[in-house]
């Protein structure tokens, strides 16, 4: 197994897997390698991989994606794994944003890609689900959590984020670790065709894939970490 471009698992059949253990805090400390990983989808995860998560303990599955994907494409299932669907689509204050963003042109999707950062981490329904995906991860002292959305880029992303900020990540290496999605998905989403060619996503999915990761997106983030505390 080989670690590299901001702790990714290099294993055949993943997309974007990476434990976000090895990062240093400020306070000198340093998350724990094994028990907290971020992905994409996770539906035709390979037997050697399966094999692996298990062997480092993995014992929950955060599925951030949209109930329908989920079905749609399940989430492969293991042994001992405990899984939940926390969605972070739709908005509960923004009904119409998957119409807008599904029939906007690429200056619009850039726009509205980067509101829905600032939705999900501001969003009352959503952030109902990013209190209890925090309060999993809190309360699982035995094993490892996973958490993932489609191309573990966007809900992922977020995710990661306001979680390396309560662990107290320095903004630059957060931002590192954000920013990296677009040296690992470089080819898988360089453009919507390539986006779709992956399966199970809907339209609004492969919209938000084809807009790489971005400085503005990350930065909208950081400013409702800095606007709460914490």
């Amino acid at each position: 197994m080989a670690e590299t471009k901001g702790h990714l698992i290099e294993l055949e059949g993943t997309i974007n897997l990476r434990d976000m253990g090895g990062y240093h805090t400020k306070d000198g400390r340093t998350i724990r390698r094994h028990r907290l990983y971020r992905s994409g989808l996770i539906t035709f995860m390979p037997e050697k991989v399966q094999q692996h998560m298990l062997e480092v303990g993995l014992n929950q599955d955060l599925d951030l994606r949209q109930a329908d994907n989920s079905d749609n494409a399940p989430d492969v299932k293991l042994p001992g794994v405990t899984y939940y669907n926390l969605s972070l689509y739709p908005f509960a204050d923004h009904p119409h944003f998957q119409e807008e963003f599904r029939g906007a042109d690429t200056a619009k999707k850039f726009e509205l890609a980067r509101l829905s950062y600032q939705y999900m981490a501001t969003d009352p329904r959503t952030a109902k689900m990013l209190r209890r995906a925090i309060q999993l991860i809190v309360q699982n002292e035995t094993g490892a959590t996973l958490f993932h959305c489609f191309a573990g880029k966007d809900r992922t992303g977020v995710v990661a984020m306001l979680i390396e900020g309560l662990l107290g990540v320095p903004e630059k290496v957060a931002h590192q670790d954000y920013i990296v999605t677009n040296d690992i998905l470089l080819d898988r989403f360089k453009d919507e065709q390539s986006a779709a060619d992956l399966p199970m996503a809907d339209r609004m999915v492969t919209g938000m894939n084809s807009q790489p990761a971005d400085d503005s997106y990350f930065e909208t983030v950081q400013k409702v970490v800095k606007k709460y505390g914490s």
